[in-house]
């Protein structure tokens, strides 16, 4: 088997190479080609298997081993003029390196056979994988910065809706505390009115006129307009019980039955009068 390398002598293990050639690898590209003799100028048909970036040629299709292999690294593969048509030519780097021209069977062959040679070499498949990362490495760019400005717009919307949660709950605290004001005057079902010149006192208006005509006990002897409860009857028919009545306003703190005791301190000398009676009788009879 004839060994081509395009720079410099290779050796090959003939036999791991034939191997190889006759494996079952799926090869990249199989066909007819014409190929030009290096001795006999002449094109012979040849069956060609192009492996990675190793262009094995047999005589026949069916032969077992090949009879050479071209290793695509640093060539180049272009059209050129020849005899034969549709044929183009491998050629590489040193200037002493042997020019392979071979030739298809057809317009369609030519071009599939220049592209599957042209792109077999390594320095191809490195170029191809250095561009597949850089267009990775942007891809992933552009997912990362994606992502950073999908959690700054869903920060900024949790922050806008942060705020607009405190606006509602200021509001509503308001507009609570704007409700629990005592209107001046309420409806006249079951409710008691406010007239003028008077207080209210536990829900209930307490007019300060009659509470200045108040009786010693702190009870006025006039049914005063203010206090009358007309409570509305619920479904059942009864009628709700009455507000709370009124702190006695204007009452004397005296008392009726020991006058002069208009505070604690004098109540509570009255009554220890009896408590002084008791023990001296207590004492006599002992």
């Amino acid at each position: 088997m004839r060994r081509v390398s395009s720079v410099k002598k290779m050796k090959l293990n003939e036999r791991s190479v034939a191997h190889y050639a006759t494996c079952d690898s799926p090869p990249d590209k199989t066909g007819f080609l014409f190929k030009k003799g290096e001795r006999n100028t002449s094109y012979h048909r040849r069956w060609f298997v192009l492996k990675g970036n190793m262009l094995f040629y047999f005589e026949e299709r069916d032969s077992r081993e090949p009879i050479g292999v071209i290793v695509l690294e640093g060539c180049t593969v272009e059209l050129c003029e020849s005899a034969e048509e549709f044929a183009f030519a491998v050629k590489f780097d040193c200037a002493k390196a042997r020019v392979y021209k071979m030739a298809a069977e057809s317009h369609a062959a030519m071009e599939s056979w220049v592209k599957a040679l042209s792109r077999a070499s390594f320095d191809y498949m490195r170029l191809v994988v250095k561009e597949l990362e850089d267009q990775l490495e942007e891809l992933q760019q552009a997912v990362a910065g994606a992502a950073a400005g999908g959690s700054q717009a869903s920060l900024k919307s949790t922050r806008r809706s942060q705020r607009a949660q405190s606006r509602s709950d200021a509001s509503s605290s308001s507009s609570s505390i704007t409700s629990i004001t005592m209107p001046s005057q309420r409806s006249q079902h079951g409710e008691v009115q406010l007239s003028s010149g008077s207080s209210r006192e536990n829900g209930v208006a307490w007019s300060k006129a009659a509470a200045t005509a108040a009786l010693a006990n702190g009870y006025t002897d006039v049914a005063s307009p203010c206090v009358a409860w007309k409570g509305k009857a619920d479904s059942d028919g009864a009628a709700p019980p009455p507000p709370v009545p009124p702190r006695r306003q204007g009452a004397s703190l005296e008392s009726t039955v020991s006058p002069g005791t208009d505070c604690f301190y004098k109540l509570h000398q009255w009554y220890g009068r009896d408590v002084e009676e008791l023990r001296e009788q207590w004492l006599q009879g002992q």
